[in-house]
């Protein structure tokens, strides 16, 4: 895992933002379509046979929970689509702001390197110490729920 220097909180759009300076990933479970984001859904739409799996993301310095890696898998092409997804509550508002990363395809030998490869990304453009700067994509749970995206 990287380890990040930037350890302030921010705030975007009203949103409190904190890095997240190191992350760990638990088992994968299977989660049905319904439970998907409405942008996995549409990646995955005409592959019948995909798998939905995902795998519960925690800061490893706190243990706390810090969103979820989403997966799809097509065993028959090899290939993996992957998200990071994260609800974040804001205590003040009372809201739920929901943040999650395009789908992204890479080719997989097992569901972990999907994981893997969506985490390489996210790393290397910075996204886990720098969520401040992509906040701007939350939406609150009322706006969510409208869309669709929450079920």
């Amino acid at each position: 895992m990287q380890k990040h220097s930037n350890v302030s909180e921010a705030v975007r759009n009203g949103v409190p933002v904190a890095p997240i300076a190191e992350i760990y990933w638990g088992p994968l479970t299977s989660f049905k379509a319904e439970d998907a984001h409405d942008e996995m859904v549409k990646a995955i739409n005409g592959r019948p046979e995909v798998k939905l799996l995902t795998a519960n993301v925690h800061n490893k310095l706190t243990g706390a929970l810090s969103g979820r890696f989403d997966i799809a898998i097509d065993s028959r092409s090899g290939d993996g689509c992957g998200m990071y997804r994260s609800l974040m509550f804001v205590k003040s508002t009372g809201e739920m702001h929901d943040i999650a990363t395009p789908p992204l395809w890479f080719q997989f030998k097992e569901p972990q390197d999907v994981i893997a490869k969506v985490y390489k990304f996210l790393t290397d453009m910075k996204f886990f110490e720098n969520l401040d700067a992509f906040t701007n994509h939350a939406v609150s749970r009322t706006e969510a729920e409208t869309r669709g995206q929450v079920h």
